[in-house]
């Protein structure tokens, strides 16, 4: 199983436009063939600081996601979204 959790800090001006994007982008994501879970929350502490966490099955279905045209069109338009690159954290849990 491979995790993902994704930190996003967005512009307060693209709010509206982000919570609208992801929205889509999280049914869509969930959806996919080996998504076990996809979230999205927002710190309490930080407006507009976002936190994603993923799971998939495997490797396969982490690269059909990355090439997927929602996820394709999701990290271009959140390009104008954020204040600072996002931060990604993944790992790799060996199911015994």
């Amino acid at each position: 199983m491979i995790i993902i959790h994704g930190l996003l800090k967005i512009k307060k001006e693209y709010r509206a436009a982000f919570l609208e994007e992801a929205g889509r982008a999280v049914e869509l994501s969930k959806a996919e063939a080996g998504n076990m879970e996809y979230r999205l929350f927002e710190a309490m502490d930080e407006p507009n600081t976002f936190l994603t966490i993923e799971k998939w099955k495997n490797e396969e279905a982490v690269e059909s996601h990355k090439n997927s045209a929602h996820f394709i069109h999701f990290m271009q338009v959140a390009k104008e979204f954020l204040s600072e690159p996002i931060i990604l954290d993944v790992h790799t849990i060996e199911e015994k």
